[in-house]
């Protein structure tokens, strides 16, 4: 399989690949998994050392940045490496299996940059888990802190445990007219992309990265990590001229790889609240990715 980035860089993942894959480890053996529900919300704590700079340019060009973006920063989207193994702890508190977990949105706020060659704080919290007929839900929460201790941002991830029979949805229908969209930029995912993606965020999960395990599974192929689409959707509305603050994103589709031409949109005015709608559109007109943001300033 071809590869864009070093596999070095596996060397700066080997905590999170640790950490990530103990909690997998630990919910998927219902001897080691917790048998019940801790009293919510359960909160856990984590220091980091500055993030390596070959890591963040290569991630950064990835994403599609526009050059000189992020020289002194760290973009926010790159949570999906500094702040993942605490999320995927604080879900293995919970008794479910994580190997069965579906990611289904994220939240983010940005109070202010991260920057590089600094330490981070992480609080994060098990905020609430909810039984549903055919699925449970469980929202966790990560506060990121920077090196003063000042709060630099807030993520909030959703996630489902499919239980038993679920309900059959038309996941990724082509979107209504209700709303004037402009497209703001396009992307292509290559089908070597999910593990690009693992080796600079550290999430080597098999239907990301093990074409083997995607030609087994029902997508018949690999899919690319949610958060890999959020970062390269991100920068294209970035680059079109938007600064975004906050957003909050579903992912309604999985992406199979290869995907060409997917299209982003925002809509053509924001609303009344400063919030402005967004979507990840792929070229049958099937939607992968539903939200909205809002920018700085507003």
């Amino acid at each position: 399989m071809q590869l864009d980035y070093p596999v070095k860089f596996i060397v700066h993942q080997l905590a999170n690949i640790r950490s990530m894959g103990a909690a997998a480890v630990r919910s998927s053996n219902p001897v080691t998994r917790p048998k019940k529900l801790p009293p919510l919300p359960v909160h856990l704590d984590q220091s980091l050392k500055p993030i390596s700079n070959a890591l963040v340019d290569s991630y950064v060009h990835w994403s599609g940045a526009a050059p000189g973006r992020y020289a002194k920063q760290i973009p926010a989207h790159f949570c999906s490496h500094f702040a993942m193994p605490l999320l995927a702890n604080l879900g293995s508190l919970a008794p479910y299996n994580l190997l069965a977990v579906l990611n289904q949105g994220l939240r983010m706020e940005i109070h202010q940059p991260l920057l590089r060659n600094a330490a981070l704080h992480l609080s994060g919290s098990l905020m609430d888990v909810s039984q549903e007929p055919d699925r449970v839900r469980i929202h966790t929460q990560v506060r990121v802190l920077n090196a003063q201790r000042e709060l630099a941002m807030v993520i909030d991830s959703y996630s489902t445990v499919p239980q038993g029979q679920s309900k059959s949805k038309k996941a990724g229908s082509k979107p209504a007219d209700e709303e004037a969209y402009v497209t703001v930029g396009q992307w292509t995912a290559q089908f070597h992309d999910g593990l690009n993606f693992a080796m600079l965020t550290g999430d080597f999960n098999p239907i990301h990265t093990l074409p083997a395990i995607g030609r087994r599974s029902r997508f018949k192929t690999l899919i690319l990590h949610g958060f890999g689409q959020l970062a390269r959707s991100f920068e294209c509305i970035q680059n079109a001229g938007h600064t975004i603050s906050a957003l909050d994103v579903r992912w309604i589709k999985p992406l199979t790889l290869p995907n060409a031409d997917l299209t982003v949109q925002v809509g053509a005015n924001a609303g009344s609240d400063g919030w402005r709608s967004l979507r990840l559109m792929a070229k049958d007109g099937s939607l992968h990715m539903v939200g909205r943001f809002r920018e700085q300033g507003v």
